[in-house]
């Protein structure tokens, strides 16, 4: 008898949860932008949110960063004022809004979360910060156990 055992796989550098990986940029600041083009690059996005536990666990797994204060995510209503939107697609239903958010502060289009606290904050686009990654899990096969 052979059982197939799917487990899902990241690479050095990411952290698994779930089916995805995530990685947290915190040596390189960026402006939004130019972080979901990295990501992009590494086969992801700028990282989206669907449920408390996913933030959860990233908020307990936050390396201590000295890119500042928050961290660039992939949501943003650049295309709608208050039409918040993920950059891989998927829908945004879940919301953690820091209190007071979102203000559209200075036309605010991009979001990023404040790293003491997981809440959300929209934000200046161009400001420099660091970033989460998130991008889907290789499934390992392996022949036969």
């Amino acid at each position: 008898i052979y059982f197939l055992i799917f487990n899902s796989h990241c690479d050095t550098g990411y952290l698994l949860y779930g089916d995805f990986c995530y990685y947290f940029e915190t040596k390189m600041v960026k402006n939004w932008q130019d972080a979901e083009a990295h990501c992009t690059r590494e086969q992801g996005h700028l990282a989206s949110f669907h449920r408390e536990e996913e933030l959860s666990f990233l908020i307990a797994h936050m390396p201590g960063s000295p890119t500042g204060i928050s961290m660039w995510m992939g949501g943003h209503d650049s295309m709608t004022e208050g039409g918040w939107e993920w950059t891989d697609g998927s829908p945004f239903r879940f919301i953690h809004w820091n209190a007071g958010n979102p203000d559209d502060y200075y036309g605010e289009d991009c979001l990023s979360m404040l790293i003491n606290s997981g809440y959300w904050n929209d934000d200046n686009c161009e400001y420099k910060r660091g970033y989460i990654c998130k991008r889907r899990a290789v499934l390992k096969i392996p022949c036969s156990v």
